[in-house]
């Protein structure tokens, strides 16, 4: 597939020590297909377009894991895609952990597969399972995701807990879809083990990116994915009344505020609302989409090796393949470091924050 392989750059040396570093999530998307379809994703998961069948060479993961870890970040999230379809994981995952320095090292996955990695995972030192299960509905599982192995991804999740590693389960809620059966999802979780439950609100701008999708719920076809958003403050609020604490917490250094519930089971309910407020920063400026719903959440490693700001936009990536082609180790931690910049002046745009009213306080 060709691309551009021109790099982003930022000049380091005009703002070195001029500011408290905002240090993103960072994810790396090992591989570019699931081998599901679930509606409310594109293609290539978290990655802007990426060719099908690509996987990130190990070697070049741990490389530019190490160029991050010299920016003063510990923890790492492993996403696609699928990792659990990634067969160095188990590798990369003790690599990370033993050879990098990273403290926390995330897996996240909706395939029964990780299931069976597990035990292996759990020895290699990942310390945290996140996996997502949108229903207990097996019919519905199939029409959300085009998979039938419902029975299997619920094992799976039993399996991770079985470890004694945490796992957190992940549930994109949908109005009309999966909204009634929120409290049976949390009790499922409840009774399995599971850590936290993170409730999340459809992106509704994903097919403004740069691969778009245009598959639809077939139970409902009339409907696209802004037609199944849920105000989560209506979650919200049912569950305020039988927790026994609730907390207001950030997602990284600059996610989404996250409310979190913790239940009498001691399962904690995290509640991700795009509406409470997103940062944005140099390179959301004149973005057409602006404001959208991920932001600067994260930075993010592609399975084709660049640098990713956001979800929608593919003309901003950072192309660091050739760097890791020659080996080069010193290009590559300047590139990391400008690409860190992007976040140095990040701000936080309130969700009820008209563009005008901020256009007004950044005069």
């Amino acid at each position: 597939m060709e691309r551009d392989r021109k790099a982003l750059r930022v000049n380091v040396s005009e703002k070195q020590g001029s500011y408290d570093m905002r240090l993103p999530q960072v994810r790396v998307t090992v591989n570019s297909r699931c081998k599901r379809s679930c509606f409310y994703c594109r293609p290539s998961g978290e990655a802007v377009a990426t060719e099908s069948g690509t996987d990130l060479d190990p070697d070049q993961l741990i490389a530019v894991a190490a160029a991050v870890r010299g920016q003063g970040i510990d923890g790492i999230k492993l996403t696609g895609g699928d990792p659990a379809l990634y067969e160095p994981l188990v590798d990369v995952v003790r690599r990370l952990r033993q050879d990098v320095g990273m403290t926390g090292v995330e897996v996240i996955s909706r395939h029964p597969r990780i299931g069976e990695l597990a035990p292996a995972l759990a020895e290699a030192g990942v310390t945290l399972f996140n996996v997502s299960l949108d229903t207990l509905d097996a019919g519905l599982h199939h029409e959300v995701c085009g998979v039938d192995d419902h029975a299997e991804v619920l094992a799976a999740i039993k399996a991770c807990v079985a470890t004694g590693v945490p796992v957190k389960v992940n549930v994109v809620v949908m109005s009309g879809i999966n909204t009634p059966e929120i409290d049976s999802l949390i009790a499922f979780c409840e009774d399995a083990g599971v850590d936290s439950v993170k409730l999340l609100d459809i992106i509704k701008d994903l097919g403004e990116g740069s691969e778009s999708f245009a598959r639809r719920l077939e139970i409902k076809r009339s409907r696209q994915l802004p037609d199944l958003y849920v105000p989560m403050e209506e979650l919200a609020g049912d569950l305020r009344g039988r927790a026994i604490d609730e907390r207001t917490v950030q997602q990284g250094g600059l996610g989404h505020p996250l409310t979190v519930f913790t239940m009498p089971s001691g399962t904690e309910v995290v509640i991700k609302d795009s509406t409470a407020g997103a940062w944005y920063g140099a390179v959301c400026r004149g973005c057409p989409l602006f404001p959208c719903h991920d932001a600067l959440m994260a930075l993010r490693l592609t399975a084709d090796a660049r640098l990713q700001f956001c979800l929608l936009r593919e003309d901003v990536t950072v192309d660091l393949a050739p760097l890791l082609e020659q080996g080069d180790e010193e290009g590559l931690a300047g590139q990391v470091e400008a690409a860190f910049e992007m976040y140095a002046d990040a701000y936080f745009r309130p969700g009820d924050t008209t563009p005008q009213e901020l256009l007004e306080a950044h005069r």
